[in-house]
């Protein structure tokens, strides 16, 4: 309903039809009381200022008490207006024009009503609609939310295990693997409710890498990275975010590690991440891949290659993740099953 016309409340003692009634009668008399008043300028004009009554029933009160006011309208204006005025008469001219009133009111009335009509219906299905998006948008927060605890909870039972494991190796592997349980929730975490919309990756990475710095007890300044507004599908964005945080999780246990930058380069058809240690010294970037076995087969299962590039400013661990679309997405998970699993 618009904000400048509102439906008009009950009247005291009766139900809502019998008060639209009355209102459409108030209408009707007011319209008469002003046709009256105005007399003299109005003239031969018998119906035109009972219109707006009509149409305002038509529009506020339905079709039943816009007939109603139509009828009386026409009744009242008839008998005092049309000559001789307040005598009833059988004019063709005067029942010409009452004819007419009658004609084009109903058509006004029939179709502010079927609008009316189909607004509301318009209304009341945009609201199912949005109701079923809630819950569903609900179901999936829940969703992140369950596989998170599983996560966490998978993670605590690797870490009570790893502490009466006694063989190093073991304790070691059990450890790891507790640690990427956490980050994998850390990343539910981040991606509920974006199952569909893009991913601002610098957010991502940002809260990510703030995450394991947490998780690890280091300084989340260790980290730089550089804005590059990246917006990625939710699935690149997880592949792309495991990967940064292995190689950066991989970098930090190095006990001479030192500042880490990291530069983020978007293309159609790929997407870029340079890791680089900077040397206090020399103020040169740096990387190696001491542990260049295994954080090559954690990257590439996730759907990424990982490579030392050197250039103008130094070296840096070089993560890639292509773009694919849905069909070239199909065909590359055929050939590598294990690519962009999270779990």
């Amino acid at each position: 309903m618009s904000q400048f016309f509102r439906q008009p409340g009950l009247i005291p003692g009766l139900g809502r039809e019998a008060s639209s009634y009355v209102w459409a009668t108030l209408w009707v008399a007011a319209a008469f009381v002003v046709r009256l008043l105005t007399q003299p300028v109005f003239g031969g004009q018998t119906y035109s200022l009972f219109y707006p009554g009509v149409v305002l029933a038509a529009y506020l009160l339905g079709r039943k008490p816009a007939t109603f006011a139509m009828l009386l309208s026409g009744v009242v204006a008839y008998f005092a207006f049309a000559a001789p005025h307040f005598a009833w008469k059988a004019r063709p001219a005067a029942l010409t024009t009452l004819f007419f009133f009658f004609l084009n009111s109903s058509v006004a009335i029939y179709l502010i009503t079927a609008l009316t009509r189909a607004l509301a219906e318009l209304a009341a299905a945009q609201g199912r609609a949005e109701a079923v998006a809630d819950s569903h948008a609900d179901l999936f927060r829940e969703l992140n939310e369950r596989i998170s605890h599983h996560l966490r909870l998978v993670a605590g039972v690797l870490t009570l295990q790893a502490k009466g494991e006694p063989e190093p190796d073991v304790m070691r592997g059990l450890q790891k693997a507790s640690e990427r349980s956490v980050l994998m929730a850390r990343v539910h975490r981040e991606l509920a409710g974006r199952t569909e919309a893009p991913v601002d990756f610098d957010a991502f990475a940002r809260g990510l890498i703030r995450s394991v710095c947490h998780a690890r007890g280091d300084d989340t300044d260790r980290v730089q990275i550089e804005p590059a507004r990246i917006w990625l599908p939710p699935e690149e964005a997880t592949s792309l975010g495991m990967a940064l945080a292995e190689c950066v999780a991989a970098l930090l246990s190095r006990r001479d590690c030192g500042l880490l930058r990291i530069r983020m380069m978007g293309a159609p058809s790929e997407t870029r991440l340079l890791i680089s240690e900077l040397d206090e010294k020399t103020g040169v970037s740096q990387a190696t891949l001491s542990s260049s076995y295994l954080l090559r087969a954690m990257v590439e299962q996730l759907g990424a290659v990982i490579a030392l590039r050197t250039d103008g400013q130094g070296s840096s661990l070089e993560i890639t993740v292509p773009h694919f679309s849905s069909g070239e997405r199909s065909t590359a998970e055929a050939v590598r099953p294990a690519a962009g699993m999270l779990h």
